[in-house]
């Protein structure tokens, strides 16, 4: 009883605080605005379908010649438009989300954002659930894909990246709800090794090393840590020397070969700004910089710049106390390594590495941290994320000088071609 007269006023002071702010700020005068956008949205769809177009997509809704118009003839802004500038004049915004965290956490609604941000477990990660997939179209397109490099001499190297869990089983136990993540993952390599295409599995390194696969996370964010970047580039380097005819020496890689600063309590990953700093906490990082003497050379573009790991490699002034003062609004922590160039379309030189190998890895975020690592023993690397590259895979190898290709994707990135509204729709498009 007691707790349900709690949880009673803990919403009606959230409803209380959300109303009295919305007239405090004058954001009530958009509710006027939001009701013909809505319209606006119905009237614009059945111009469409009285027009060239039968689907409501992205295309039609841009194109203004079926856009609603209002009485004077001016565009009627989408929906999404106006209640984007109504949530931006709300007072002490932020603020609320943490009030909502508050009174989601009281509730335990641990699954409040698994449409769009996330599941949180009993141990405070949180987690993204995964359905059933296919794999025949990965598998087709890395397929051809070889066939495509073996005529060009160039090797071929896939790397599975996990995800917070790596036994789908932890999520029925935890939620009562059923992912499908590692058993994509599993299905999806037992093709590749029947196809003969080589690969390793990073979720064998931490049953080996008898590891806590959550503690390579971060617990508000869905990337791995830096530690884990430096596990990976390892691993692959070893994958490279064993069957690539590399020769890396793998001592580079031992821990006490670097130069370790935590931050506790540091930073709010892209998941927990959407459950809020109240619910999940802050998440600690920890800055990984190698002892040992380093140069680079890196190009971008037009833009090319030289120097130690820690100068060119990782962006340190993310970490400031002045940028950092909102949580909310500061720089994702996970990005400060090859913050000041990204890994798109980069090019990393090792000046200190003589072998003359060239490889290119066709990777996701994960690579922010695995690749200024696994840079450390190899001659040049070049990256390209095909969710964000406009360009032709192929065009770009001809243009090149490539020695091996590495793949190195979380296991999420399989399935993302049933959804073409996912950003990740185009990572296995290999042409």
């Amino acid at each position: 009883m007691k707790k349900s007269v709690e949880k009673t006023i803990i919403t009606l002071s959230f409803m209380a605080i959300v109303l009295g702010g919305g007239y405090w700020s004058n954001a009530y005068r958009f509710t006027d605005e939001l009701i013909a956008s809505v319209m606006g949205e119905v009237q614009t769809e059945r111009n469409i379908k009285k027009g060239t177009h039968t689907d409501y997509d992205e295309n039609a809704i841009e194109n203004t010649e079926l856009r609603a118009k209002d009485m004077d003839g001016n565009l009627i802004p989408t929906y999404a438009e106006t209640s984007a500038d109504f949530l931006e004049h709300l007072p002490f915004k932020r603020r609320m989300v943490d009030i909502n965290g508050v009174l989601a956490k009281s509730l335990n609604m641990r699954d409040l954002y698994r449409k769009n941000g996330g599941n949180v477990l009993k141990n405070g990660y949180v987690v993204g659930i995964y359905p059933y997939t296919s794999t025949d179209y990965e598998i087709q397109q890395i397929t051809e894909f070889r066939s495509y490099l073996d005529k060009k001499g160039i090797q071929l190297l896939y790397v599975n990246e996990p995800t917070k869990y790596i036994n789908d089983q932890v999520i029925i136990e935890d939620l009562g709800r059923v992912s499908y993540i590692n058993d994509n993952t599993d299905r999806f390599l037992e093709r590749l090794k029947d196809n003969g295409i080589s690969y390793i599995d990073l979720r064998d390194d931490i049953v080996e090393k008898e590891m806590d696969s959550f503690d390579l996370f971060y617990r508000t964010d869905h990337h791995w840590t830096a530690y884990a970047g430096k596990m990976a580039a390892e691993s692959i380097a070893d994958a490279l020397n064993k069957n690539f005819g590399y020769n890396i020496d793998l001592s580079i890689y031992d821990d006490d070969k670097f130069v370790y600063k935590e931050f506790k309590n540091a930073w709010l990953g892209e998941q927990g700004k959407k459950f809020g700093e109240s619910f999940v906490g802050l998440d600690d990082f920890e800055l990984i910089l190698p002892e040992y003497d380093t140069l680079f050379h890196i190009t971008k573009g037009e833009d090319v710049i030289e120097g130690c790991f820690a100068d060119v490699l990782v962006d340190q002034e993310c970490y400031l106390p002045e940028n950092n003062e909102d949580v909310y609004s500061a720089s994702s922590w996970h990005y400060s390594y090859m913050g000041q160039t990204g890994i798109n379309g980069t090019k990393i030189e090792n000046r200190l590495n003589v072998e003359g190998k060239r490889v290119l890895v066709l990777g996701d975020s994960y690579e922010q941290v695995t690749i200024p690592y696994l840079s450390l023993g190899i001659s040049e690397i070049q990256c390209l994320v095909l969710r964000n590259y406009a360009g032709s895979v192929r065009e770009y190898i001809e243009n090149h000088e490539i020695d091996t290709v590495v793949i190195a994707y979380a296991s999420f990135m399989i399935g993302a071609h049933d959804n073409e509204t996912s950003a990740n729709y185009a990572m296995f498009d290999f042409n």
